[in-house]
């Protein structure tokens, strides 16, 4: 989820209450303060026919005006007045209607009397309906404009943080060219970058080390190798003893794993450095065709039987890499397969498929392309050629699976 989705999710409702509870307030106190002027109508009016009696010594003659309703009567004695909420029938509307109603005395003539004025409160409640309505409709349109200028002012801050994000997903340690990340004005995004870069050019400085001393390795390892197995070949034409014999050929064996080991060691560095970059449309069906044509020796030797199932496919990639990968691909299935054991080959228009049978247990999945992961079964391998497969789709922008079911194990190159 996004941060701006989630600040949404959170400011929106937040917003809508706090509106809500200034719609519901303010209803109320615009009604409280039309009541309040209502009010102050009914002590005029009081004012007025005090005003009456004093000046002409008699009772007003009694007559509705917009609504507003007085009557006299006689009392035994005088009272305090009283404002109250009353229903009032109205005749042109048929019904009754709330109205308010101030009840007071005065004296006449040594006579006192009460007085009621009561005047509905309908336009009072329809012009408090209508103010409603318009402070509604305002707190919409202001919500739905602080929404659309909230989400355009944030996506313009927010511009920069997602290039830097963008130009990070597209970070490679192998490349040596920094990248530009987007100028800004606020401090935090400032911040993220100066940290961006940095830890790119550790990366960068640690990944040139650590390059160059695998080259210089595997290239120094070179010389020794040759020494050893030049000498090991003169000693081997000396006469010996069984023993003697045994140990050497003992020797042999290491030095051959010790050369494979430098092999596959250079031909990552290789391919970290990206030396294969030639590229050409190859139709992958036939190149399996061929590769499986060059291990029919080895495949009869191991007694293997191999079933393919071919879709006429191309594939844009270098053609050494696609070699390579299918050397290791095979000489994996035909390593660590079973005497009288089956191979399958299925290529699809987006897929290679290899499996083969095995051992019953599955691989664990989380370290099998790691570098010098083993299975014990096969102490002999130096754990590199499953890394060189996985080191080669990550390369090419492929992906390698591995599964195991019904005893068979499996790898799926898709791209």
């Amino acid at each position: 989820m996004k941060l701006t989705t989630l600040y949404y999710r959170h400011i929106v409702p937040a917003v809508t209450v706090l509106f809500l509870a200034v719609i519901v307030s303010s209803f109320f106190l615009i009604r409280r303060t039309l009541q309040r002027e209502l009010d102050s109508v009914l002590l005029r009016s009081k004012s007025r026919i005090e005003s009456y009696i004093r000046a002409n010594h008699r009772l007003p003659e009694v007559s509705d005006f917009n609504d507003q309703r007085i009557s006299f009567r006689r009392v035994d004695a005088l009272r305090d007045s009283t404002i109250s909420d009353t229903m009032q029938y109205i005749p042109e509307q048929e019904k009754n209607h709330i109205s308010r109603k101030l009840c007071f005395t005065l004296l006449m003539a040594g006579q006192p009397w009460e007085v009621t004025i009561s005047q509905p409160l309908e336009g009072t409640r329809h012009l408090t309906i209508l103010i409603a309505e318009i402070a509604i409709a305002t707190i919409l349109v202001t919500l739905s404009l602080f929404v659309l200028i909230n989400r355009s002012v944030l996506t313009r801050l927010w511009r920069p943080f997602y290039r830097s994000l963008e130009l990070i997903h597209e970070f490679r340690v192998a490349d040596p060219a920094q990248a530009a990340y987007p100028e800004s004005q606020i401090e935090e995004f400032r911040l993220m970058n100066a940290h961006f870069t940095r830890a790119a050019e550790n990366a960068n400085r640690e990944y040139r080390n650590l390059k160059e001393f695998s080259e210089n390795a595997s290239h120094e390892l070179q010389t020794p190798l040759a020494i050893i197995r030049s000498n090991l070949d003169l000693l081997a034409q000396e006469g010996m003893t069984e023993r003697q014999s045994e140990l050497l050929q003992g020797v042999y064996g290491s030095v051959r794993r010790m050369n494979r080991l430098q092999e596959s060691l250079l031909l990552l560095t290789k391919i970290d450095n990206r030396q294969f970059s030639a590229i050409e449309t190859i139709r992958l069906d036939l190149a399996l065709r061929d590769k499986l044509q060059q291990l029919q020796e080895l495949l009869h030797v191991r007694n293997l039987h191999c079933r393919i199932d071919l879709t006429e496919t191309t594939l844009p990639a270098n053609r050494e890499l696609l070699d390579i990968l299918l050397n290791n691909l095979f000489s994996n299935a035909i390593r660590h397969n079973i005497p009288d054991g089956e191979i399958h080959t299925q290529l699809l228009a987006r897929s290679l498929r290899l499996s083969n049978t095995g051992a019953d247990d599955a691989l664990d999945s989380s370290r099998i392309f790691r570098r010098f992961y083993k299975n014990g079964s096969q102490p002999d391998n130096n754990g590199l050629g499953l890394s060189i497969i996985k080191q080669i789709c990550d390369t090419t922008s492929m992906q390698v699976h591995y599964g195991f079911a019904a005893g068979r194990h499996s790898f799926t190159v898709s791209w």
